[in-house]
């Protein structure tokens, strides 16, 4: 029961919250809100190695230069 009422009280919190943001008229508060949203926002390619995300730029550039093999050829190449 006390979960239940934790969990009904974070829920209503962000329909007030959700709330709060429909009424907001000033354009900068809401771009202010967005950056706050977004700065929390996590991107799995920052937590990647400097080396793994340089590997898959490479890897990104060479195929939009189309220097790409099919899948049968992979296959074909690793032996399988």
């Amino acid at each position: 029961m006390v979960l239940l009422k934790i969990y009904h009280g974070f829920t209503g919190q962000k329909l007030k919250l959700v709330q709060a943001v429909l009424n907001i008229d000033d354009l900068g508060l809401i771009k202010q809100v967005k950056d706050l949203i977004k700065s929390r926002e996590q991107d799995w390619f920052d937590d990647l190695s400097e080396e793994q995300q340089h590997s898959i730029v490479k890897g990104l550039e060479q195929a939009d230069r189309g220097e790409t093999i099919s899948h049968k050829e992979a296959i074909s190449r690793l032996g399988l």
